[in-house]
């Protein structure tokens, strides 16, 4: 599955952010492509501690 990790400190007290990208049907997609979004915020031992659902626009920035 294709997602992009981004390391620093987040709002709710994760230390990193996955984010999965997908089109309009669900399916997993690269970046560019992607109109929907899972945000995953984790601790350093990978516990999720807060996933958020968004949508991306023709530039894949979060509405």
């Amino acid at each position: 599955m294709n997602y992009k990790k981004v390391i620093y400190n987040t709002p709710v007290g994760g230390v990193y952010s996955e984010i999965y990208y997908f089109d309009s049907n669900l399916n997993n997609v690269d970046e560019e492509n992607a109109s929907k979004c899972i945000i995953r915020e984790c601790k350093s031992d990978g516990i999720l501690v807060k996933e958020t659902f968004g949508f991306c626009n023709e530039d894949n920035k979060l509405l």
